[in-house]
């Protein structure tokens, strides 16, 4: 049985989420508009605290072109993490991403702040996360780096646990563990799945299978999420091809085909869009032109890759398979490569 946050009965978690105060680490952040701006709720603001104690991500700092670049991850994603972890609360762990710190409290409060390391690539972040960390009484190793780079100077963990998504998994954290530590991270793909995976170091190899519930998170500064241009598309939609489409949009966001897929169909992403008194439109776009539009029961595609095509081979190749949870599909790492598999690992 689990709680609200997905916690097991008797996880150790439970303590720490019921003392560690959320609302210290968000004395501001921001909530999209329906104009597609952002408003900041402040402490001031009657939203605040009922914005706080929900069960939702929470962005806290914006780019220059107002994209958000950090969050408050949703604390039911974040119980699920930490209870994967396994922890006895004797370990050291390597914290990828400090954010605003909370993680890195809760981290903290159970295992004690000498055996926290947490690394953010931000300053102004970082900085940020230790005054909320101080105010709160914790007092977790915090230090301004490169994630996909962990922490060598502290090493070996026991554990890492990854609050940014990585395109690959890095041999930096995998030689940083100790053998039969644990490393829990998000996989970043442009086309979503939420590929929250749990994995075991084994002779500077890791294995594991993904978690049954989804976990996306913002990439690393290093990823370069594909540009989604489109008035690209609709300038060459005429030069485009159209069939009938044996697919809906939504098997995009399915939970269990829709991470086969994202695995599958590497450099695409999605982008939904409604032109005024139109039908909804699904794009996908590549960094070589290609692009595709699902509309209705029809697709366009156009450029040398035929995208829609790829996810209709990747979604039929995923029910022969049986149509597999997603917790039965598992990756191998070693050596740099990266094998997914389903139920064991010599079944690529």
């Amino acid at each position: 049985m689990t709680d609200a946050f997905g916690l097991r009965r008797g996880s150790a978690w439970r303590e720490a989420f019921s003392v560690v105060p959320r609302h210290a680490f968000l004395p501001w952040f921001f909530v999209s508009t329906p104009d597609g701006g952002w408003r900041e709720v402040r402490e001031s603001d009657p939203d605040h605290a009922a914005l706080v104690s929900s069960d939702s991500t929470l962005t806290t700092r914006l780019d220059e072109n107002g994209r958000g670049i950090s969050s408050s991850t949703q604390p039911s994603l974040m119980a699920i993490m930490l209870d994967a972890l396994g922890l006895r609360g004797d370990e050291r762990v390597l914290e990828i991403g400090t954010g605003t710190g909370y993680n890195a409290a809760l981290l903290a409060h159970r295992l004690g702040g000498d055996r926290v390391t947490s690394v953010e690539v931000d300053p102004v972040v970082a900085e940020t996360a230790r005054r909320n960390l101080a105010a709160a009484g914790y007092a977790p190793f915090t230090v301004v780096g490169d994630g996909e780079k962990g922490w060598p100077e502290r090493a070996p963990y026991d554990a890492l646990i990854a609050t940014v998504a990585v395109p690959e998994i890095p041999a930096a954290w995998i030689g940083q563990i100790r053998d039969g530590g644990v490393i829990v991270a998000s996989l970043w793909r442009d086309l979503g799945g939420g590929p929250l995976v749990r994995l075991v170091v084994d002779g500077g190899a890791v294995r594991g299978r993904f978690l049954p519930t989804p976990g996306g998170f913002m990439p690393v500064r290093s990823a370069a999420p594909v540009g989604a241009e489109l008035a690209v598309g609709l300038r060459q939609r005429h030069l485009g091809t159209r069939r009938r489409s044996t697919q809906r949009p939504e098997v995009l966001h399915e939970p269990d085909a829709g991470l086969w897929i994202a695995l599958l169909v590497r450099d695409t992403t999605w982008l939904g869009f409604t032109p005024d008194g139109g039908e909804e439109q699904t794009w996908l776009f590549a960094p070589d032109g290609s692009w595709a539009v699902v509309e209705g029961d029809e697709v366009t595609q156009h450029g040398p890759r035929a995208l829609w095509d790829e996810v209709e081979a990747a979604e039929a190749r995923w029910r022969r398979a049986g149509g597999p949870a997603r917790d039965r599909l598992g990756l191998t790492v070693e050596r740099g490569a990266h094998r997914f598999w389903v139920d064991e690992d010599l079944r690529p």
